[in-house]
């Protein structure tokens, strides 16, 4: 029929390879606090992570979730491309997911830095003033940031690699 062009698919069995190569690496990235990370008086810096993420004598402060709402198709863009520039291996996945991870950590960061949305109670911020004016805190805050008190745990972002 004139007007109609049909193409041969090849190269599905390489496809269908190479998804299978993919599968069998098994790759994975966390990015967040791990046990390694304590305040000095012990606690743990997850747990207070926890209770800024979800609640529990303050207010729900979802930090981690969105960020990783706003920046999910940038980190997994960023996993392809490198993959697809170095080739596949264990080695080169590995490489392109801790990429990855790094600019993750970074993105957490920069959320725990810049959080706004509620403040801090009038109460909080008298006393981070109070603690920083008496030397306690390892390094000078400002009062009415929200997600940082002592600076523990935005340094204590982190990440694993696993393939």
């Amino acid at each position: 029929m004139p007007g109609i062009h049909v193409k041969k698919i090849t190269g599905g069995e390489k496809l269908q390879q190479k998804l299978r190569e993919i599968v069998a690496i098994k790759a994975q990235a966390k990015v967040g606090f791990f046990e390694r990370a304590t305040y000095p008086d012990g606690t743990s810096v997850a747990y207070v992570a926890y209770l800024n993420e979800y609640g529990g004598h303050n207010p729900r402060r979802p930090f981690m979730k969105r960020t990783a709402r706003k920046n999910i198709k940038k980190w997994v863009l960023g996993i392809k491309k490198n993959i697809k520039m170095a080739g596949m291996s264990r080695a080169n996945v590995k490489r392109a997911y801790e990429r990855a991870a790094v600019v993750a950590v970074g993105d957490v960061k920069k959320t725990i830095k810049t959080w706004a949305p509620g403040g801090n109670a009038e109460a909080t911020v008298k006393a981070k003033a109070r603690r920083g004016r008496s030397g306690k805190n390892l390094q000078a805050i400002n009062p009415e940031t929200v997600l940082i008190d002592t600076g523990q745990m935005i340094g204590a972002v982190s990440y694993e690699v696993k393939v």
